[in-house]
């Protein structure tokens, strides 16, 4: 069974009493106005979709370069990659360790 499509503005009442011109004319303003609103809504929408992919993208390139550059330092300073990965070890034990001194 097909659901019934009307028309949300009609020309005539369910009767078939024809609606008066002034209130047909208005129900057309109506769906018109409607159908730009919702143009400009999916419009803007398009628009901040758009904006935030590029802004994914951007963040993207940033954490690969930060990421690059992190790895270019620890291979050329190999020594203070081990004695900073080794303070921070033993800060994070004497942080997370017990009070029982």
């Amino acid at each position: 069974m097909e659901p019934s499509q009307t028309n949300p503005f009609p020309k005539s009442d369910a009767n078939g009493n024809l609606i008066r011109g002034d209130v047909a004319q208005a129900a057309e303003r109506v769906k018109a106005t409607t159908a730009q609103a919702i143009d400009r809504t999916a419009d803007a929408a398009a628009t901040a979709l758009d904006e935030a992919a590029a802004k994914r993208e951007q963040l993207r390139a940033s954490q690969q370069r930060l990421m690059s550059d992190a790895a270019e330092c620890m291979r050329s300073h190999p020594l203070a990659t081990i004695g900073l990965a080794f303070g921070a070890g033993f800060l994070i034990s004497r942080l997370l360790g017990s009070s029982n001194d």
